[in-house]
């Protein structure tokens, strides 16, 4: 390995591997009534899943010498969780903290819209891992690209509609597992975007523009429903399945067909 992966390498795992071990062990004693610690089983769910995306990602579909390497199966994956790590981060700056939200306030709704953001996350950083690539910074790069685009899109929708309060304030459960949805429809969208084998960064943001594009109907659509579906006095609380699970699958749905119809990155 270069002196310049070695830097990522222990820079990943502290900030990654090391960070999310002392956030877990600092959340465990809080975790003492029974929706604490739903909330803190499902966000270690969240966060497996999250984690298992991005190992499947690595050890089928990056690049040949990752692959083949141990060494850098390791690198890429402690940088997937730091990404993991600042996604966390942002989130809670958004307005929806695991911490806060989930545990200590016992939150049920913020366990998907967290879980799902983790998720879209990990599609995002998995999707720059995808095709062969002369380096790391490839992967930040065309990752870093995803991730800015699920940042922007999740900030218009809570612009538009105060989704995030509707999540914490209202504690809307239908309002979480529809925001958590829609965010991973947008990370696979995302995370497809900029998978591909490397050319250029001008190429890169083209084709991720080509391919991208498909999320504006589903913000569009998340924003009209996010207006229909606010709660409100007179129906404080709305069926989980047919405003909260049923929205989600249709966006993940639509994502998937999406895929699917793009077909394997080139």
């Amino acid at each position: 390995m270069s002196p310049d992966e070695l830097m990522v390498l222990v820079g990943a795992g502290a900030f990654g591997l090391v960070w999310w071990v002392v956030w877990a062990v600092r959340l465990i004693p809080l975790a003492g009534a029974p929706s604490r610690r739903r909330g803190l089983v499902g966000l270690m769910a969240s966060l497996a899943a999250s984690v298992a995306i991005v190992g499947t990602v690595l050890l089928t579909a990056s690049a040949s010498d990752v692959r083949t390497a141990p060494q850098y199966l390791v690198m890429y994956g402690l940088l997937g969780l730091a990404w993991l790590r600042l996604g966390e981060f942002f989130l809670a700056f958004a307005g929806v903290s695991a911490r806060d939200d989930v545990i200590e306030r016992g939150n049920q709704a913020a366990i998907p819209a967290v879980g799902g953001a983790l998720v879209a996350v990990a599609c995002c950083y998995a999707g720059g891992n995808i095709g062969e690539g002369p380096g790391w910074w490839v992967v930040v790069f065309s990752a870093a690209l995803a991730t800015v685009a699920l940042g922007l899109v999740w900030i218009f929708l809570d612009f538009m509609t105060d989704a995030f309060e509707t999540v914490t304030v209202d504690r809307d459960l239908a309002a979480g597992v529809r925001l958590g949805g829609f965010l991973i429809a947008c990370g696979l969208i995302f995370g497809r975007a900029v998978a591909g084998n490397w050319v250029s960064v001008g190429n890169t943001i083209i084709d991720f523009i080509q391919v991208a594009w498909f999320a504006v109907p589903l913000v569009i659509a998340a924003v009209a429903i996010e207006r229909l579906s606010r709660p409100t006095p007179s129906r404080p609380q709305l069926p989980v399945v047919a405003f909260g699970l049923l929205p989600a699958a249709v966006f993940i749905g639509a994502a998937a067909a999406y895929l699917i119809l793009l077909g394997l990155p080139a």
